[in-house]
């Protein structure tokens, strides 16, 4: 009996909202949807948006840097240097189903000198140079494919070296204080090494990426790096490629079925190479929250205007209404319906515009970016909690006019 009350109220109260939006200015409701759809667009464009960069900047260390797993060397119980038989566990790891590459990296310390004008006058740099597998290094990352200058390198080339931009500055680099000074493909360079051992290379191409952890840094193989280390089927780090569209939970089980292979060594996901891109992605979702929140209090206080100013002119109305025996929470229930019409409608409205013109804009024109191509990306949960968030700021916005009239005196409300 109690459900069937409260049913024929919110029937009542229903009717009631129909009957005033019907009668209402067709204008006033269009300009009222319209600004809910704005709200409700800026509430979800902003925030695909933002986690576009943040995508795209994820998307960037996984491709150009870390892949997704990468093994360290032994920390605990006594810290080791290299990673020890490492073709022997690069085998054990590629057998895993849906792995599909790894690939070993030699870490080097090292100061590169270059004399630009051939004056005599060089100048130097320090920076991490990196011994790889090219062949091994192509199937876990795209790199080679940015080189601007000169050739990638090969898997035997021992006395020539590929630089990140920023390393050989000039026309490619952005920090030229930071670089020696515009170093091209064919110049030569010459390297200290950490072990004192002191080199001069060709440079075979410049990478450019626009990736800083990879342009600031500088490319061997890992036969060129052998012999200056002296060492053999050793490595700094493993990287592992798992196949696209791993989801992070499927990257801990494999962070973990590789650890059971090797228990003593570090392994790591991407993730924790993110460093201060962490914190970008942090204040990027700050921003998006409190764009939200301007964007929500907008709405919010164009329907309490809406409401208030329906209230006002309808004070007699609502006192005859109370004075036959229409309950009170029937007559703020009817205002709060009319709230959840416009926010429903402008939902509606934004949903289609997002999906059907917006998204679909973005996804042939990304906004073009140094870090990369940035899209809108949109995830299901924010999508839903900006659904949320306008229709509760709306039925919020609307029980506070709609509730201090209906409380009103019944003769005073309709004698004014």
């Amino acid at each position: 009996r109690k459900e069937i009350k409260m049913f024929k109220d919110c029937k009542i109260a229903f009717f009631l909202a129909y009957k005033s939006i019907a009668r209402g200015n067709k204008a006033v409701i269009f300009l009222v949807v319209f600004i809910m759809s704005l709200a409700f667009i800026n509430l979800i464009f902003v925030s695909g948006i933002l986690n576009g960069f943040i995508v795209t900047i994820a998307k960037q260390v996984k491709t150009y840097y870390t892949a997704n797993i990468v093994v360290n060397p032994q920390e605990e119980p006594i810290k080791k240097d290299y990673i020890i038989h490492v073709n022997e566990l690069q085998e054990q790891i590629e057998s895993m189903p849906g792995v599909v590459a790894t690939a070993r990296h030699y870490k080097l310390a090292g100061t590169l000198s270059f004399d630009k004008n051939k004056n005599g006058k060089l100048k130097f740099i320090s920076a991490e140079i990196l011994g790889i597998d090219p062949d091994k290094e192509k199937l876990i990352n795209n790199a080679y494919q940015k080189v601007v200058d000169g050739y990638y390198l090969d898997e035997l080339d021992r006395d020539e070296i590929l630089i990140g931009a920023e390393i050989a500055g000039g026309e490619y680099g952005g920090l030229d204080f930071l670089s020696l000074g515009g170093v091209k493909a064919g110049d030569k360079i010459n390297i200290t090494f950490g072990n004192g051992i002191y080199k001069t290379y060709r440079v075979k191409g410049i990478l450019q990426t626009n990736l800083d952890f990879v342009d600031m840094g500088a490319y061997i193989s890992s036969k060129e790096a052998e012999s200056v280390l002296s060492v053999y089927n050793n490595a700094s780090q493993i990287l592992v490629k798992l196949k696209d569209g791993v989801s992070e939970e499927t990257e801990n089980d494999y962070q973990n079925e590789i650890k059971k292979l090797a228990p003593n060594l570090e392994i790591r996901k991407w993730t924790d190479y993110m460093g201060s891109l962490k914190d970008i992605s942090k204040s990027f979702n700050s921003i998006a929250l409190m764009v939200g929140i301007i964007g929500l209090t907008v709405a919010a206080i164009t329907i309490f205007i809406m409401i208030y100013i329906n209230v006002v002119n309808k004070r007699r109305q609502i006192g005859i209404l109370k004075a036959i025996g229409i309950k009170q929470n029937i007559i703020i229930l009817s205002y709060i319906f009319q709230a959840m019409f416009y926010s429903v409608l402008g939902v509606i409205i934004g949903l289609f515009l997002i999906f059907s013109l917006i998204g679909p804009y973005f996804i042939r024109n990304p906004i073009k970016l140094p870090m990369g191509d940035v899209g809108l990306a949109l995830e299901n949960n924010a999508v839903i909690l900006g659904i949320v968030s306008l229709i509760l700021a709306s039925v919020i916005a609307g029980l506070i006019p709609s509730w201090n009239a209906a409380r009103e005196n019944i003769l005073k409300a309709i004698w004014g």
